[in-house]
């Protein structure tokens, strides 16, 4: 009982990031802890685990959840995509549901390795959640700086 409740308040030892909106105006989460980073830019090693919680209240119901995470070096995308196992959002809410309703609290959990073609740069990560029409649950974008493994 005691690991289990340990486990679950993990989670919670991680400070809230402040992140910034992205271009559009999209909501921003609620709060967004990083594990192991409390400002920007977090340091992410290659091959190392971007690992964060996102706290939001749905604005609107939508029957289904898509991830997308993006990285920007400047102004210019660099090509990424999450693995296909990770886009279904829904699959990865530690509270709320699929279907989800207007106003439902959600925490999404995302954990996915960083990869990048080389280190010592700093990139802009922009996480969106999109509902089943494609329109931005949340969208929000802080700085990493990529290290060597």
């Amino acid at each position: 009982m005691k690991c289990l409740l340990i486990v679950a308040l993990l989670p919670a030892l991680a400070l809230g990031l402040a992140v910034r909106p992205c271009p559009g105006g999209a909501p921003i989460p609620q709060d967004v802890r990083v594990v192991g980073c409390t400002a920007e830019p977090c340091i992410i090693p290659i091959g190392g685990m971007v690992d964060m919680d996102c706290d939001f209240v749905s604005p609107r119901a939508t029957a289904t959840v898509s991830a997308v995470l993006s990285i920007f070096l400047g102004d210019f995308q660099v090509p990424y995509e999450l693995p296909p196992n990770q886009r279904n959002a829904c699959l990865f809410f530690e509270a709320g549901s699929c279907p989800v309703t207007q106003g439902e609290f959600i925490n999404y959990h995302l954990s996915t390795p960083a990869a990048a073609p080389f280190a010592g740069i700093t990139v802009d990560l922009e996480l969106q959640l999109l509902d089943d029409n494609g329109g931005q649950l949340f969208c929000f974008r802080s700085s990493a700086t990529i290290t060597p493994a």
